[in-house]
């Protein structure tokens, strides 16, 4: 295999010369075709464009057809295209524009002459693409800049039809954390990141950014939610971010934002706050600023581009207080309640991001038609209390720190007007880290209390390393008039390195957990010390063929994707060592190597032949990426490790001492990790890993008709199906269906919950096996449901708008008992089967968000009144996020400890309705061409103040106490200087 895998990538090598790139490069293309008067295709046009993002001018040649191709042109610019033939008239298009990932229609129309005339005319280009596939929605300076927004990408990918968000970023609020998004009921782990083509990915926490980005270093980004070709492993939201380039011209720009709690309004109201939101969430302070630009080193030749951002956020959240005289303790104190809402939001502790971004690239045309370019971003972040909330006061939260270095090199070799190649290296070094927020908490037992939720004196200390080395190679071949048509042809290797390594220790080795206040269980921890090698190896190909008004674009990709667990070390716990002893790991291998073939298939119809009205269809297979550690980390020992066990409190000092635990085996309430507490003293592990264990697998198919109202104006209409099935999880070796018994449960429920139901669980009746082995869902699939509509009106006649709506229905599918849970847990089976699919957000201190609506709709426009004035707005309304109200059961026999009983089936309950409206006013005052905008923006317009979240438990003293809300309205001033 070794030996043909080699073989492969020597022929990829000889294709591409020393050339070839990356996957969903962040280029656009021109194409066209050429004609007389009479409509006769015209062959040996000579077709060249120029200016925009090129270094040195391109030339081709029509075919037989009459066709011609640019691939790989940096969008964001407008070009120049030039036709021209002997006996006819020449004729050059102006400001031809093109958008990342698009393919620019530029046909022309010559007539003969026998003297040298040339006719100039402006590009008016297609706003339906006919090459299309899949559903992609590309953002332009003028959609980044003139829209109100918090200035980062993931409130553009709120703004894309079908994608919901996990938290309401008002303002920049949530700047600086990264939002969970989901798309078309597809999980976030296959969700991919690339910057000027580069996947950075973060592979260990698989689907997420590897770094925060300088809003201003973007100059477009494209965000494709399905029907993706082969460049893509992934049937995930794919994001193509593209950073602006220098020219032979100097031009930047810089800019200072300023948001503050001066000009914030206050949302809070007397009947949220007796429902626990005692304060509310303002912005405290933000500051955005940073300057960016570039131009040429030598004319003609080589070019440079560099940026500087920083962005200071300062926020607070809802009961997050600090503790200083005067100010509650938290949302139960009676200070809470009886301080006014001004006292109270100055109580609020600062929950703090900093970011700090640097960029520089630089572009040189090394000899004729081979371009090279190299691109360094250096991206830091401080946190002084991740996690911040009610349930996670000062002390319990991380500080997070850590920088991430990214550099790019590549070369681009035009071989002639049918062939080019590029190759890419591109390395991400850095990791960060959450840490205690004293070094003393490190001895220190946190304290939790089951039924809020709430922590209490520590928590846990975290920190990674991920690195990432990628080499991309492609090539792209034109070969017109073949079997009667055209064909663009693409070939691409990608290899990517990924290990990952973390540690993890646990405050005092030991969490002291309550019920409502009563003492119950010791969950004693083992550090975690994990050393993880991945790599992936990628082979795609593919044919777009065009002949008349139908496209076919046919592709297949190859993944191959492997690791392993390396040799490594943690000590034992210090209060039990005989439970959870020190282990030397020598490291292990699954023996499983995931290697998947996905076909790619799209065709589009050009209806009637005007380029107008376009049908088009996808089918699609995609296969998951995976972290380091999801095929080798069952076999590994030295991941984290806990036991529980009963807690009596004897001296009532709230901490655990050894004489207060229980420590029989017979007394285990639950245990978690690579861990059997049948033999505790063994240092290896007995887990196992399926054979024959496959990789999960999307299947989708769409279908869209897309139709051009006028020049500036489109529609589109899509159905989209997917089926998810092959997830893979931890079964517990030796319990299946026969061993669950089920009880009945009268709860105890809270005053403020609506109902307190008789319940049924299921609990074993034997012990849980330590033993686990790593297999495939059996009987358990989800399928998706979606029309998505699109309005789109590009920027003309002083205005702009996009306008989408979507439906989406996700449903998780169990057709038998295997297909729930690592133990068989029958346990809130028919709760889940046959409802909606959603998982609990748990990213940058979000948690209780169930992420799910059915019905979206968003809108975003840009007016340019008289005297340069520019308004803009956005609005959007979804259904409410799921509610699942639940009761956490008592700890159950067999050491299968307490699980969350489910009320009603999911997604039968949701949290009230959520619409958002934000505004903008900006003045230009034009120089020549530099220019300076001041700017007034206006987040949460109508300052509503509903709830995202509440404590769930409604077993819990706090039930349905409300835990989180939107921010209330506030304004930002700014000016932005462009040169």
């Amino acid at each position: 295999m070794r030996g043909r895998l080699l073989a492969l990538v020597a022929l990829l090598g000889l294709l591409v010369g020393v050339t070839p790139a990356t996957a969903q490069a962040p280029t656009g293309d021109i194409v066209g075709r050429v004609a007389d008067a009479s409509g006769a295709v015209l062959p040996g046009v000579v077709v060249t464009v120029s200016g925009g993002a090129l270094i040195q001018p391109l030339t081709a040649t029509t075919g037989e057809t009459g066709t011609y191709q640019f691939p790989g042109l940096q969008p964001g610019n407008t070009y120049v295209v030039k036709f021209e033939l002997t006996g006819f008239r020449t004729v050059i298009v102006e400001r031809v524009a093109v958008g990342v990932g698009s393919n620019t229609t530029t046909n022309a129309t010559l007539e003969v002459s026998a003297l040298q005339e040339t006719v100039t005319v402006s590009s008016e280009a297609p706003i339906v693409d006919t090459r299309k596939t899949g559903t992609k929605s590309n953002y332009t300076q003028e959609q980044l800049q003139n829209v109100p927004s918090a200035r980062d990408p993931w409130v553009m990918l709120e703004r894309t039809p079908g994608i919901a968000m996990d938290r309401a970023n008002v303002g920049g609020s949530q700047s600086g954390q990264q939002s969970g998004y989901i798309s078309r009921g597809a999980t976030t782990t296959n969700n991919k990141w690339l910057l000027d083509g580069v996947d950075i990915t973060d592979q260990a926490a698989t689907g997420a950014s590897a770094v925060y980005y300088d809003f201003d270093m973007l100059q477009e980004m494209q965000i494709s939610t399905g029907g993706n070709d082969v460049t893509q492993q992934t049937g995930g939201v794919g994001i193509n971010l593209v950073t602006k380039s220098g020219s032979d011209t100097i031009r930047g720009s810089g800019r200072y934002y300023w948001t503050d709690e001066s000009l914030g309004s206050v949302n809070l109201t007397e009947e949220l706050r007796a429902q626990g939101a005692r304060s509310g969430a303002p912005i405290q302070n933000i500051k955005d600023y940073g300057i960016e630009g570039g131009g040429p080193i030598w004319k003609g030749r080589a070019w440079f581009w560099g940026s500087y951002s920083k962005n200071d956020i300062k926020v607070g959240v809802v009961n997050f207080y600090q503790k200083r005289p005067g100010c509650p303790v938290n949302a139960s104190d009676p200070l809470a309640q009886s301080l006014p809402v001004d006292a109270i939001n100055e109580c609020l502790n600062t929950d703090l991001t900093v970011l700090d971004n640097y960029n520089i690239k630089g572009s040189a045309l090394l000899f004729s038609g081979n371009t090279f370019t190299w691109h360094s971003n250096f991206a830091d972040k401080i946190r002084n209390a991740r996690d911040a909330s009610d349930t996670r006061p000062f002390e319990t939260t991380y500080i997070q720190e850590g920088p991430v270095w990214t550099h790019k090199a590549s070369d681009r070799h035009v071989f002639n007007d049918r062939w080019i190649a590029e190759a890419a290296y591109a390395y991400v070094g850095g990791g960060f880290g959450l840490l205690f927020q004293d070094p003393a908490n490190r001895d220190i037992q946190p304290l939790n209390d089951l039924g809020t939720g709430r922590w209490e004196r520590s928590f846990n200390q975290s920190e990674f390393d991920r690195p990432a080395t990628s080499v991309n190679l492609t090539t792209t071949y034109f070969k017109p008039a073949t079997l009667g048509g055209d064909h663009a042809f693409k070939i691409g290797y990608n290899f990517r390195d990924t290990p990952a390594s973390s540690t993890t220790v646990y405050g005092g080795d030991v969490y002291a957990q309550t019920r409502n206040g009563v003492p119950e269980r010791a969950q004693f921890w083992r550090s975690a010390a994990t050393e993880y090698a991945m790599t992936t190896h990628s082979v795609f190909a593919q044919d777009t063929y065009t002949r008349n008004k139908l496209t076919l674009t046919a592709g297949i990709r190859w993944d191959r994707q492997d690791d392993s667990a390396l040799a490594s070390t943690v000590e034992a716990n210090r209060l039990i060592p005989q439970w959870l002893p020190g282990i030397a790991f020598q490291g292990a291998d699954s023996g499983v190597v995931f290697s998947n073939w996905s076909p790619r298939l799209g065709v589009g119809y050009d209806v009637f032949g005007t380029g107008r009205t376009v049908a088009r269809s996808s089918f699609s297979v995609y296969y998951g990426q995976i972290a380091p550690g999801s095929l080798s980390g069952t076999l590994n020992p030295v991941s984290a490790a806990s036991i529980s066990f009963p807690w009596n409190d004897a001296n009532g000092d709230r901490f655990v001492q050894i004489n207060e635990v229980n420590l029989q085996r017979s007394a285990v309430i639950t245990f978690s990790g690579n861990y059997n507490p049948d033999n505790p003293g063994f240092l290896g592990t007995t887990n196992t890993v399926d054979s024959g264990l496959k990789n999960d697998r999307t299947v989708e198919w769409t279908a869209t008709v897309d139709h051009q109202l006028t020049n500036r104006m489109a529609v589109s209409l899509s159905y989209i199906y997917r089926s998810y099935s092959d997830f893979r999880f931890d079964q517990r070796v030796g319990i299946d269906a026969s061993n669950w018994s089920p009880v009945t449960y009268q709860p105890t429920c809270a005053a403020a919950a609506p109902s307190c139901p008789q319940l049924t669980y299921f609990q074993p009746n034997i012990s849980i096996p330590g033993t686990q082995r790593l297999v495939n869902r059996g009987g358990y699939t989800r399928d998706f449901n979606g029309i998505e509509a699109t309005f789109t009106k590009r920027m003309a006649d002083r205005w702009m708008l996009d306008m989408n709506y979507a439906y989406n229905d996700a449903v998780d599918n169990f057709d038998s008992i295997q297909g729930y849970s690592a133990t068989f847990d029958p346990t809130n089976l028919q709760i889940f089967n046959g409802h909606q699919y959603a998982v609990e957000a748990g990213g940058s201190g979000i948690d209780n968000v169930f992420v799910n609506a059915k019905h979206m709709f968003k809108i975003a426009g840009v007016y340019t009144a008289p005297w340069d004035i520019n308004l803009g707005a956005t609005y959007q309304i979804r259904d409410g996020y799921l509610f699942p109200q639940r009761i956490l059961s008592p700890n159950r026999t067999g050491a299968a400890g307490a699980v969350n009983l489910v009320l009603e089936p999911f997604g039968e309950s949701r949290y009230d309705k959520f619409q958002m409206m934000d505004a903008r006013v900006a003045k230009r005052f034009s120089f020549g061409r530099r220019s300076v905008e001041g700017s007034l923006d206006i987040f949460n317009v109508f300052n509503v103040n509903t709830v995202l979240t509440r404590n769930l438990n409604q077993a819990a003293a706090t039930a349905n106490n409300v835990t989180g809300i939107v921010a209330p309205r506030v304004l930002r001033l700014g000016v932005r200087v462009v040169f």
